[in-house]
């Protein structure tokens, strides 16, 4: 479990795991943190062969405060709009106070890709806030968290940048 970066302007608290904090007992593992809301990322037939009582759970909990069933494919993306979409929820979620963790499958490349989205929102994306700068600050608090693929960079770039591809894929 780490703690990431809040967006400017807002008290809540975002953080991001594995699915394997959260999978076994989503209760246990959302009072254990303080959790208000959790943010899955992962397929359904993904997650139903991990934890399928993690995925009953969710089928009862979507529509409430608990939760955010938002799947999106392993290295890829959502469309645009979805992703902008449930950036500005989880954005809106921190200005209210809560607690959000956010979590895929290793915690890394579709959780980094959302969080980078997240803080980049906050300062009026495109362009707004330095997205180089924004990327470090999500890996400082989890190494290695962020875009795994092109696909997801380039979302990144589209979202949260000057709407180009972007200067580097280093490291990401």
């Amino acid at each position: 479990m780490h703690r990431l970066p809040s967006p400017d302007g807002t008290t809540g608290t975002l953080l991001a795991c594995a699915v394997d904090v959260v999978g076994p007992d989503p209760e246990v593992a959302l009072d254990e943190f303080a959790v208000d809301t959790v943010v899955c990322l992962m397929e359904r037939d993904d997650l139903d062969r991990r934890f399928p009582g993690y995925v009953r759970w969710l089928d009862g909990a979507i529509g409430g405060s608990r939760a955010v069933w938002a799947p999106a494919p392993d290295h890829g993306v959502v469309p645009d709009v979805e992703a902008a979409s449930l950036a500005a929820d989880v954005r809106s979620r921190l200005e209210r106070g809560t607690t959000v963790l956010l979590h895929c499958g290793a915690g890394y490349g579709r959780t980094g890709v959302l969080a980078v989205q997240v803080l980049a929102s906050g300062t009026g994306c495109p362009g707004g806030r330095d997205l180089e700068a924004t990327l470090a600050a999500v890996r400082t608090a989890r190494p290695a968290c962020g875009p795994q693929s092109d696909a997801q960079h380039e979302q990144l770039w589209r979202l949260c940048g000057d709407g180009i591809e972007g200067p580097s894929r280093e490291g990401s």
